[in-house]
């Protein structure tokens, strides 16, 4: 008599093979994906940066012709010192994102403390990269940084000073 063999765990070979196709074409179309994101994630970090300059060059071009214009001696130091004002917050608001949370804003006679949170450590040397490219301060240098360890996602607090231009 011949020896029975039941085996109800083997597959079909049509289907192992199927299902081998079906895999790699998950895994195709994931890579593509994934390539698609990151090459998006690239264009809009572009664009954005893109954006920013532009509106410093507007700002710029804006301050411009606004001191190109006559005024008498005390319009004259009120107009410098709103455009210092508004060229300084130009300045701060162009260099932010959406990873950086300004919490402070101290200004001196000649300089400029700031205290912001940032996501992570590169978000604020982003940050202060971004800031020592604006036209209404200079000399801007990270004074301190601190993990904020009771926040849940540990954000870091840190502390810029700036030399203001407009003082």
């Amino acid at each position: 008599m011949r020896r029975l063999w039941l085996d109800y765990q083997r597959p079909e070979p049509g289907r192992r093979r199927a299902g081998a196709l079906l895999l790699a074409a998950g895994l195709i179309a994931t890579a593509v994906l994934l390539a698609d994101y990151f090459s998006v994630v690239a264009e809009l970090d572009d664009l954005q940066h893109r954006v920013a300059r532009l509106k410093r060059d507007v700002e710029r071009q804006r301050l411009a012709e606004a001191a190109g214009s006559p005024l008498s001696g005390a319009q004259a130091a009120t107009a410098h010192s709103a455009a210092s004002w508004e060229a300084l917050f130009a300045s701060l608001e162009a260099a932010g994102d959406d990873s950086v949370t300004l919490l402070g804003l101290e200004p001196g006679a000649t300089e400029i403390r700031i205290t912001a949170e940032a996501k992570n450590l590169d978000a604020s040397l982003d940050y202060l990269k971004r800031l020592q490219a604006a036209t209404a301060i200079a000399n801007t240098r990270l004074t301190q940084s601190q993990v904020v360890m009771e926040h849940p996602r540990r954000p870091v607090r840190f502390t810029l000073v700036t030399e203001w231009r407009g003082a």
